[in-house]
Formats: structure tokens, C-alpha cells, sequence
């Protein structure tokens, strides 16, 4: 890396209206891709297995898991290794 690259280079304070934007956006008509299978939906399309300390989320074309959401003492806990990528539309 040179002197110039490293201007580009923040902490992770940087991202965080960023970040804001992505998580407060209406997340039952965004867009997931599924990683298993490339099968592509509205998260509120899903098929969600609830249960008391949180949900799993799964593809309705191969039944992968594409998301678990986990509500414990110590936090919340997201998880999303399933989804190849996840689209929100623009305000």
C-alpha cells in the first residue's frame, strides 16, 4: 500500500451511516440470493422456521438456510453465510 491508499483506509466508525441505511431499510421486500442454489427472492417470501430465541430463514427453491436472526441476553446475533447477496431498493 502506499501514502495514498492508506487516506483511503478508516475504522469501521466510518461505515456506520453506511451500515444504518442497509439495516434500517424495509427488509421484507429486499432481495436475497440464495448461495446454494442462485434462487432469488422477497425476504418476506421466506419460509420462517420461528422459535422462541429466533428465526431461520430458508430458500423456497433448495431449502437451504439463508439467514438466522437470534435474540439471547448478550445481544443479537445475525447470521446470513447462506445468502450470496442481499438487495434493498433505494429510498
Amino acid at each position: 500500500m502506499t501514502d495514498d491508499d492508506l487516506a483511503f483506509v478508516l475504522d469501521g466508525n466510518a461505515a456506520a451511516g453506511a451500515l444504518r441505511e442497509v439495516f434500517a431499510a424495509e427488509i421484507t421486500t429486499a432481495e436475497i440470493q440464495c448461495d446454494a442454489c442462485g434462487a432469488t427472492g422477497a425476504v418476506g417470501g421466506l419460509p420462517n422456521y420461528a422459535a422462541p430465541m429466533g428465526i431461520v430463514l430458508r430458500c423456497t427453491n433448495c431449502a437451504a438456510i439463508l439467514l438466522r436472526a437470534v435474540r439471547t441476553p448478550h445481544g443479537r446475533w445475525l447470521e446470513m453465510r447462506g445468502a450470496h447477496c442481499m438487495r434493498s431498493a433505494q429510498d
